[in-house]
């Protein structure tokens, strides 16, 4: 008989309740209409989380957003649940929503007008941003909180107002001003004639993002009284070139000024002490920090700027052309963003006063080829070192226990690095895209490797993951293409999701014998792979786990395995031989999609596989060496209710 897809889905009723409820954690309700999802609050109300609906590629894509569903009020649009969908022209909010998440509408950059209800109380941090078709906004005279600059990157939004009068916010000399604390929330990129902004005199912060991407901006006049600037506010404005920061100003936040292409000069003022991270990181021609003799907190030494109080670099000018720097002795901190997107520098030699290097210390340095690092210090922040696209080599300082988020992401160039002993974790997407680096040695008492911590580096070739490791995140050697051989740890119990995919290279894996669960997608693409043994304790295979693995012939599943999951064998172009025990009693649909027109499962008479291989239409065969009636219909042979006995060693090993 030939092989048709059946397109049945077996209905899971309770997935995940009981051992929620028994963590204490309630189990969200969700219900799909037209293409929305929406999530059951426990206030009987209902809240956007997901749009996939198809609107078509007309002019005028008008999306409508459902007052209810199932007789559940819709109050909330929740966080990036319309993100990215460009193909939006207008959006119309209904009455009774109460709140817009983070991001919900972020880049949807076709979108030209909102229609926002009366009831809107909040709109989270940049909510609409970057949505470039965006020319003006019409704000409920009700809001009473507006996140982070959710307007941010709207290049063509001119014309905020409120329907009416608003208790808590106002538009005021071409902005959006918070007025209890005197905050710029966003600007209206409305410069004069010769690109200047004076900021009104009443203003005391201006806000995270405020200004960011205003490429009209050639000059701000910033007001005796402001205290504080905070992080990002002016970033990526890349043509200003002057600000004088008043002597009120109190607080400078980390990147406030990052990226301002043009900005030659900056004169500190005394009463300014609390500078957070580098304001200043990516401003290519930013030559002269000027501070008095006298400041209380601050100090340039040789062109940097220090805290002298805490003994911290805070900013090494991206401007500054020499290649080899070394730190001051008795320096303390790296600060945060403190070397970044310095493009001159290829060596930093380091001292052994140094216990800290910041989040982003050295990240986007694409010239830096050396760092010199003492084992004095105990901490490296995320992304410290990411983006170093000329970094060869590193030796992680022996006080270091945690490798965080990306520290070396993206580091392409990066053949080798050194790992001390006393290592306890590597986080998320720590080493990711580093194309080059062809071996590392991980040390004993390493215990978690965090989600994409080794994906896409290319060139590794073998990984020995120690014993002493007990948590390994999601797609953690994804697309290691040339990973041939792996060692996994003796007590691992589950095989992350898409821990292997799309590792072509690899043709044997041996898994640990402690191991219960294959995650899902993970050996997706392991077109190499040739051969698997699965452990006898395996009882849950998961979704698309060896979906793509043209290597694979046969699989004998043990008698352990209770589930298999959808599309778990999909796509197996050379699989012939499947064997299925009666232990497994859960199936899911399209386990074998668009695999070998040739494939035999062999089943145990009146068992759930051979159901379902009736329900699927695929050819199966008793595993005692017998064939089906399907299958003698189908070949011409004849039924043999005996035949060689195959025995249950032959397929499944000792029972």
């Amino acid at each position: 008989m030939k092989r048709v897809n059946a397109f049945r889905f077996l209905v899971l009723l309770a997935v995940l309740a009981a051992c929620l409820l028994a963590a204490g954690i309630s189990c969200a309700e969700t219900k799909k209409s037209g293409g929305f999802t929406f999530e059951i609050q426990e206030d009987g109300t209902a809240k956007v989380i997901e749009y996939k609906g198809t609107l078509g590629n007309t002019e005028n894509v008008e999306l409508v957003i459902p007052s209810d569903v199932d007789g559940y009020p819709v109050t909330g649009i929740g966080d990036m649940a319309f993100q990215l969908r460009r193909e939006l022209k207008t959006v119309i909010v209904p009455e009774g929503v109460l709140s817009i998440g983070d991001k919900a509408f972020s880049s949807c950059d076709g979108i030209e007008q909102v229609s926002l209800p009366s009831t809107l109380l909040s709109i989270g941090m940049r909510a609409f941003s970057n949505c470039k078709g965006l020319r003006s906004v019409v704000l409920p005279d009700k809001l009473e909180s507006i996140g982070e600059n959710p307007f941010a990157m709207c290049d063509n939004l001119t014309d905020i107002s409120f329907a009416g009068k608003n208790e808590v916010y106002e538009i005021r000399e071409g902005a959006l001003i918070r007025k209890d604390e005197g905050r710029i929330v966003c600007w209206l990129r409305t410069p004069d004639e010769n690109g200047s902004y004076t900021v009104p005199e009443d203003i005391r912060v201006i806000g995270v993002s405020a200004f960011t991407d205003s490429f009209e901006l050639i000059n701000v006049v910033l007001p005796e009284g402001l205290e504080v600037i905070e992080e990002s506010a002016f970033a990526r404005c890349q043509c200003l070139k002057e600000v004088t920061l008043p002597g009120s100003l109190k607080e400078l936040r980390n990147k406030a000024f990052a990226d301002c292409a043009e900005l030659l000069t900056v004169r500190i003022p005394d009463n300014l002490t609390d500078i957070a991270g580098n304001p200043f990181p990516g401003c290519g021609n930013l030559t002269s920090i000027a501070i008095s003799d006298t400041h209380p907190t601050l100090k340039m030494i040789g062109g940097v700027l220090f805290n002298k109080v805490t003994k911290e670099l805070l900013c090494y000018p991206s401007a500054k052309a020499t290649e080899k720097y070394k730190v001051p002795d008795g320096t303390v901190t790296i600060g945060m963003s403190a070397f970044e997107s310095n493009n001159s520098l290829r060596k930093v030699t380091i001292p052994e006063t140094v216990t800290t290097i910041g989040d982003f210390a050295f990240s986007l340095c694409g010239s830096l080829e050396e760092v010199e690092a003492p084992d004095s210090i105990t901490s490296i922040g995320i992304w410290a070192f990411e983006s170093c696209f000329a970094l060869r080599s590193f030796r992680v300082p022996a006080g270091v226990t945690e490798l965080k988020s990306l520290v070396f992401g993206h580091d392409n160039q990066l053949e080798e690095v050194i790992l001390p002993e006393g290592l306890t974790a590597i986080g998320d997407d720590a080493f990711t895209i580093c194309k080059s680096l062809k071996e590392i040695v991980l040390p004993d008492g390493l215990q978690s490797i965090g989600a994409g911590a080794f994906s896409s580096c290319m060139r590794l070739t073998e990984i020995v993951v120690p014993d002493s490791v007990t948590t390994m995140g999601a797609h953690v050697f994804s697309h290691c293409e040339q990973l041939a051989s792996v060692k996994l740890p003796a007590g691992m119990s589950v095989i992350p999701q898409e821990c292997f995919q799309h590792c072509q290279a690899l043709t044997e894996v041996r898994l640990p014998e402690g191991v219960k669960n294959i995650g899902g997608g993970a050996f997706m693409g392991c077109t190499g792979l040739e051969r698997i043994d699965l452990p006898k304790k395996v009882q849950i295979i998961g979704a698309n786990a060896f979906s793509g693995c043209n290597g694979l012939t046969e699989v004998s599943l043990p008698r352990s395995v209770r589930s298999i999951k959808r599309g778990a064998f999909s796509n197996c172009e050379n699989l012939v031989t499947m064997v299925i025990p009666s232990s497994v009693t859960s199936f899911e649909a399209l386990i074998f999609q668009d695999s070998s027109l040739d494939l035999i499962v062999y089943v145990e008479k009146g068992s759930a596989a051979e159901a379902y291989c009736e329900d699927e239409y695929l050819d199966y065969v008793y595993w005692d060496g017998s064939i089906s009636e399907a299958y003698a219909e189908d070949t011409g042979e004849e039924e043999d209710a005996g035949g060689d006995d195959a025995g249950d060693d032959d397929f499944f090993g000792s029972p």
